[in-house]
């Protein structure tokens, strides 16, 4: 087995909680970094199929899909570590960095997979296309939030006795998240060739 395929073979055990053979510190710092620049690359691909009716969207969207996932990344990461520690003292931030950065890896494995589908209906069918490209944006966001909740809760040391304490920063991580990628979506706008409803931030949102 290559070395690429073992490490994708990894990140998607990471992703749903298990642990992966001789998984010490080092491993757990070189699977997050993995994670987080296979994630960077996979919203690449799918920011070239979202914009691919249009040369100068496609290569924009090449740069600012990575930067959007990256920058709502960092921007969460500080209070969900925070509330980690005011909350569920014993659990690992190593383990939360990691159960974040592998969810991330799965949301955006979601958007790479769906991109072939995504392109092929932006250039066959100007009704689906708009929702196949937000559907698949949603769906990600589902896996990589579902995926976050498991692999932390699974990850959960035995001597951990109140682990129903991780949702606190679960919820933190996740809302800081969702409420930065909003706003960094509007900011990088145009993504999609049609105009969207998060084209203009949470003052569209909720205007409507």
């Amino acid at each position: 087995m290559s070395t690429a395929v073992a490490m994708m073979s990894n990140l998607l055990q990471l992703a749903v909680g298990d642990r992966v053979e001789h998984e010490g510190p080092a491993q757990r710092t070189q699977f997050t970094l993995a994670a987080l620049l296979s994630a960077l690359g996979f919203a690449a691909l799918w920011g070239l199929a979202a914009g691919s009716s249009s040369l100068g969207l496609a290569l924009g969207n090449a740069y600012k899909l990575p930067m959007i996932v990256l920058l709502s990344g960092l921007s969460a990461m500080p209070a969900g570590l925070l509330a980690l520690r005011l909350s569920a003292r014993g659990y690992s931030a190593r383990e939360l960095l990691l159960s974040f950065a592998t969810s991330v890896y799965a949301g955006t494995l979601v958007l790479a997979v769906l991109s072939p589908l995504v392109a092929l209906y932006y250039h066959t069918s100007a009704w689906a296309g708009p929702y196949l490209g937000m559907g698949s944006a949603i769906a990600a966001l589902v896996v990589a939030t579902v995926t976050f909740a498991r692999g932390t809760i699974r990850r959960a040391p035995p001597e951990l006795s109140h682990r129903g304490l991780l949702a606190i920063p679960l919820v933190v991580t996740v809302f800081i998240q969702l409420a930065a990628l909003l706003q960094f979506v509007a900011m990088a706008s145009p993504i999609l060739p049609e105009t969207t409803v998060f084209d203009s931030g949470i003052d569209r949102v909720v205007s409507r």
